[in-house]
């Protein structure tokens, strides 16, 4: 039992104080003081290892000792709280390193096998050989003999952060395979992460093998409704993932790919007669051109009751979408649906069936809707445009009446144009 399991952090931060003065005085510490100093080298305020004299005291104390205990608890303070950015801990290493063949087994296997007593070999060499086997930081430390070892401790902090290392750089090729090892190294049985400083590790580990080639449809689902429950929402919650902005556009880029297909695909399955889904593919063949000649910055589904359980059942739990309050002058409808979209300065919302298409030109215009909010009234996803069709410098709503003329097609596309200045053709979008 260490000291950290025996007394406080009060008490510990007041051991160290004391010690430090006396090693400050230049007295000899005794078996149980330098036991106690060893524990407080990175762990206390003070941190015995902050202080230049005292841990040069120290190591030399524990060189010059002809017991292994000094020994034996630097190793364990060395996995328990493992950080080489530390003060000092390079130079304890380096002890340890030079002390192992002295003290014997089990260190000296430890050492020569593994060597584990080198803070940036020891932690990659057992990470290189869990890789291997597919084993979590836990169960490679009880691999090699270590499993006494706090799951939680520095060292298996530093096996799993290489393990996530070797996942970004290719060690599981397939996507799938891959997915499930971040979740097996990496987070708790609640899909928390096991260490709150391995954020841009998992996130590279999930998602860096994408950057030459996109996958499917299907894979990109999967891994989105991972990295937004461990993340959140980057179009709602951006500031954790500051870090990787690269990674972050990727993630964005796939939202709003997959909340065109949440509109086109559910809507789709609520369509109950022939002349709905000859018009739909009319719709679908036209958002679709849009997003892949690159005219939708953002994209937001807004869904009533029916759409939103159908969401969460196609795209997992974690999907991105709203839903409708009850605040609205117009009646939604079960199955309704509403496409928001971010086209250069302006916004679109394409409502489903029967609905018709609204564009603001500014985005900026009070009545335009915000994005990516999770509630809305079907006012605010509406122009206010009598029954009619309107269209003017500020303004554009238009129905879906006569698809197969492709006349609400070019009506849109040109002010998606005027938006833009990227122009669809109507060869783009025929269904």
């Amino acid at each position: 039992m260490n000291i950290a399991e025996r007394v406080d952090a009060v008490s510990m931060n007041q051991i160290a104080m004391d010690l430090l003065k006396l090693l400050h005085s230049g007295v000899s510490l005794t078996s149980k003081q330098l036991r106690d100093a060893i524990w407080c080298l990175w762990g206390t305020t003070p941190a015995l290892a902050d202080h230049p004299e005292a841990f040069d005291a120290i190591m030399n104390m524990i060189r010059s000792s002809t017991k292994r205990n000094p020994f034996r608890n630097l190793a364990a303070v060395y996995l328990v709280q493992f950080s080489p950015r530390q003060p000092g801990f390079v130079e304890a290493s380096s002890v340890l390193q030079n002390l192992a063949v002295r003290w014997g087994e089990p260190w000296s296997g430890y050492q020569q096998d593994y060597n584990l007593y080198d803070c940036i070999e020891g932690p990659r060499m057992i990470a290189g050989a869990a890789l291997q086997r597919n084993q979590s930081a836990t169960q490679a430390l009880q691999a090699v003999g270590l499993g006494a070892l706090n799951a939680q401790s520095g060292f298996a902090e530093a096996i799993t952060r290489e393990l996530l290392v070797g996942l970004a750089n290719g060690a599981e090729p397939d996507h799938e395979s891959r997915l499930k090892r971040v979740q097996a190294y990496a987070l708790d049985s609640h899909g928390k992460p096991l260490f709150n400083t391995l954020d841009l590790e998992i996130a590279e580990a999930l998602m860096k093998p994408f950057n030459t080639r996109p996958p499917e449809k299907s894979i990109k689902d999967l891994f989105l409704n991972l990295i937004l429950s461990i993340f959140g929402d980057p179009r709602i919650r951006p500031v954790r993932w500051e870090r990787f902005p690269t990674i972050k556009a990727m993630v964005i880029a796939w939202l709003t790919e997959q909340s065109l297909r949440q509109f086109l695909d559910i809507v789709s399955n609520s369509m109950s007669s022939e002349a709905d889904e000859r018009m739909w593919k009319y719709r679908r063949a036209f958002w679709e051109a849009a997003h892949h000649k690159g005219l939708i910055r953002g994209a937001w589904v807004v869904f009533a009751e029916e759409g939103a359980k159908l969401a969460r059942r196609s795209f997992g739990k974690n999907s991105g979408f709203a839903t409708f309050n009850n605040h609205g002058s117009r009646y939604v409808q079960k199955t309704h649906a509403v496409l928001l979209l971010e086209v250069g300065n302006g916004i679109v919302a394409d409502w489903s069936h029967s609905g018709k298409v609204n564009i603001w030109s500014n985005a900026q215009n009070r009545t335009a809707p915000k994005m990516y909010k999770l509630s809305y009234s079907s006012d605010d996803v509406q122009i206010r445009s009598g029954s009619g069709d309107m269209e003017t410098g500020d303004y554009l709503v238009k129905s879906h009446v006569s698809p197969s003329t492709y006349s609400w097609q070019r009506a849109v596309a040109q002010r998606l144009y005027l938006l833009t200045n990227m122009r669809l053709q109507q060869t783009d979008y025929l269904a």
